[in-house]
C-alpha cells in the first residue's frame, strides 16, 4: 500500500529532527611518514589541526593542511593520507555521523573541505569542546547499554549521563557549523519533499528486490519523470542511488556490528555475499573483509 504525502506527519516533522551519533574522538600526533591508501568512510570525519601540517587527497584533490585548519572528511568520498617528509600531525578528530531527517548535514549546506579558523576565541572554544568530549569519551558513552542476561538495564542516572555528553556534542557540531556557515555554498537549499518519502522506503526495503517502477509506483510518478528528478536534484539514476544506499548501509554493518558478510548481504538486497563482495570492491576499492579489518583509522 502506498503512503500518501499528504497525510504522513512523519516525512515533514522529521525535517526537524537532527540525528547525530559519534563512532570515534581522538586527539593523534602522527608522525611524517603517516599514511593511508585510499578509502572513504560511511559517516563524516572531522579534524581540527593543532600543530603540523599534511597532505591529504579527498575526491582526488590534494589539500594541504596546517595549524588551525579546521578538515572535513565527507561521509563516503574516497580519501587518502599522503606519505610524506613534512612535519609530525597533531591532530584531534571526530568520527560522526549528523543529518537532518534523512539529509547528511555537510552535503546538504556543501561546506568546504578546508577551513582555515582565523578567529581565536571561537578557535579556542572549539578546542576547549574537543578536549571535553575527549575526558567524556568512556566506554560507558561507547556502549551505554549492554544487555546483562538477555536484559537491558536503563540505569537513570546513567541515561543522564548519556545525555548530558550527548548536549556536549551537540554543542559542539553547532560550534562547528556556526564556524562553517560564512563558508558554505548553499545556506537554503531546497529538495522536493517526495525524495524524503522516497529516502524512507528504500531505507525500509533494502533487503527487497526495488525496481525503477518499485521506486516510480511509490510516490506516483511515472518512471521518466522519476529519473529526470532524479537527474536534476541529485546528479544520479534512480538506481544508482539504491545501490549507494546499499553500500551505505554494507560500510556501516561492517564497521559497527560483527554481523556475518552472509547476513549483511541478505539484509540489503544481495542475493548472496559473493555478489556483494564484488559490488562493494567495485564501489570501495577493497573487500569487504578488508574494509571491517581496517576499520580503526580515521
Amino acid at each position: 500500500m502506498h503512503s500518501d504525502i499528504n497525510q504522513d506527519p512523519k516525512l515533514f516533522n522529521e525535517l526537524h529532527q537532527t540525528y547525530f551519533r559519534i563512532h570515534r574522538i581522538d586527539q593523534n600526533v602522527r608522525p611524517p611518514k603517516w599514511q593511508i591508501d585510499k578509502t572513504d568512510r560511511p559517516y563524516t570525519v572531522f579534524w581540527y589541526v593543532a600543530g603540523g601540517e599534511k597532505t591529504v587527497k579527498i575526491n582526488d584533490v590534494p589539500y594541504h593542511v596546517t595549524e588551525g585548519s579546521l578538515v572535513v572528511f565527507p561521509s563516503q568520498v574516497p580519501f587518502e593520507i599522503i606519505k610524506s617528509e613534512e612535519t609530525t600531525l597533531d591532530h584531534f578528530e571526530i568520527a560522526l555521523e549528523n543529518r537532518l531527517g534523512p539529509f547528511n548535514l555537510m552535503s546538504l549546506y556543501k561546506f568546504p573541505i578546508v577551513t582555515k579558523l582565523s578567529n581565536v576565541p571561537e578557535r579556542e572554544r572549539l578546542i576547549n569542546l574537543w578536549q571535553q568530549l575527549l575526558q567524556e569519551w568512556t566506554p560507558e558513552k561507547r556502549n551505554p547499554f549492554t544487555p546483562e542476561n538477555g536484559e537491558l538495564q536503563f540505569d537513570l542516572n546513567q541515561t543522564i549521563r548519556l545525555l548530558t555528553f550527548n548536549a556536549l556534542t551537540l554543542n559542539w557540531l553547532v560550534t562547528v557549523l556556526t564556524l562553517l556557515q560564512p563558508h558554505a555554498e548553499e545556506l537554503v537549499p531546497t529538495v522536493d519533499s517526495r525524495f524524503q518519502q522516497l529516502f524512507y522506503f528504500i531505507n525500509d526495503h533494502l533487503a527487497d528486490k526495488l525496481t525503477l517502477k518499485t521506486l516510480a509506483d511509490e510516490i506516483y510518478l511515472s518512471e521518466s519523470h522519476l529519473s529526470l528528478l532524479f537527474r536534476q536534484q541529485l546528479k544520479i539514476a534512480p538506481m544508482e542511488f539504491v545501490r549507494t544506499m546499499r553500500m551505505q548501509k554494507a560500510r556501516e554493518m561492517l564497521l559497527t556490528t560483527s554481523v556475518p558478510l552472509k547476513q549483511i548481504a541478505e539484509k540489503i538486497g544481495f542475493d548472496d555475499q559473493s555478489q556483494l563482495s564484488r559490488a562493494f570492491r567495485q564501489t570501495v576499492g577493497v573487500s569487504p573483509a578488508e574494509y571491517r579489518r581496517k576499520g580503526d583509522y580515521i
